[in-house]
């Protein structure tokens, strides 16, 4: 009876039919996509919704499968690779991947991360490092992804890198450590504009580009200055300096520095002496 008179005073006419709740399938996708991402990367709830319908499932997976963020966790690394390398249709929504020493721990990973980055097509985010001190490039091999971010801790790995960045023109990041001998780079990765790395990467990729962001860990045994690179220091807005094993020297680099707006002095004692003889004309934030 409550719910007869309920129905009547919102429904003056009989004849219409009382209004039935939507379900979430039947939903745009323009109303179905936010409500989706506001469940963040909670892992479980992502899950759940993904068991309910086809599209839920869809939109689901595609926050589920676009980042893998947990570099040192080996079974959840081992059952991602397994799914993507699985289904045609999950490896596609992988934006960005993080592994580390991963590789050394588990022989078998390496064929299956392999096969993963070459099915990841649309990645734009890596972050990878081995600490066995072997090469570890080969697992890039045969991939056709363009990175956005490219982050790379490995030994030895400096010629097999360099042929596959030739392919990156969309590279805007890029994280390396240069060893060994140096070869020509010119035109390759032109868009750069944030560059970490020691001096063998900072004279290998600097030249040439409009990097705005240098973060250079500072070799102790090469303390050469760097006026052949001058016009690249005049677009850099933010330095990162030296390293925690030695004090950076600044006199190399204070001269070329005139635009800098963020200085990072890693390694900088309190005590230490800093000459500054007003090189800097627009820093406004510095640290140590």
């Amino acid at each position: 009876m409550t719910c007869e008179l309920y129905f009547h005073a919102d429904n003056p006419d009989r004849t219409k039919q009382p209004p039935r709740l939507t379900p979430m399938n039947s939903l745009p996708l323009d109303l179905l996509r936010p409500i989706v991402e506001s469940l963040g990367d909670h892992i479980q709830s992502l899950l759940a919704i993904s068991l309910t319908s086809r599209e839920l499932r869809a939109e689901g997976q595609r926050i589920l499968f676009r980042r893998m963020t947990l570099p040192k966790d080996l079974n959840r690394h081992i059952k991602f690779l397994i799914a993507i390398t699985s289904s045609s249709l999950l490896a596609p929504l992988v934006k960005e991947y993080h592994q580390f020493d991963l590789l050394d721990q588990c022989k078998p990973l390496w064929g299956l991360t392999c096969r993963g980055l070459q099915a990841m097509v649309n990645l734009k985010i890596l972050h990878f490092r081995s600490s066995s001190g072997h090469p570890s490039a080969q697992i890039l091999h045969g991939c056709t992804f363009q990175l956005e971010v490219f982050k790379w801790d490995s030994c030895d790995d400096a010629k097999q890198l360099l042929e596959f960045l030739i392919n990156q023109a969309r590279l805007r990041t890029l994280k390396f450590n240069w060893k060994g001998a140096m070869f020509d780079t010119s035109g390759i990765c032109p868009g750069l504009q944030v560059l970490h790395g020691n001096r063998y990467t900072i004279n290998a990729f600097l030249p040439g580009r409009r990097v705005i962001s240098l973060k250079w860990a500072q070799n102790l045994l090469l303390n050469h200055a760097v006026d052949h690179l001058s016009e690249e220091f005049h677009h850099i807005r933010f330095l990162s300096f030296g390293n925690f094993w030695g004090l950076p020297r600044l006199a190399l680099v204070n001269r070329h520095l005139r635009m800098v707006e963020v200085l990072q002095l890693v390694g900088l004692s309190l005590a230490a002496p800093v000459c500054w003889n007003n090189c800097f004309l627009r820093l406004r934030t510095l640290s140590h």
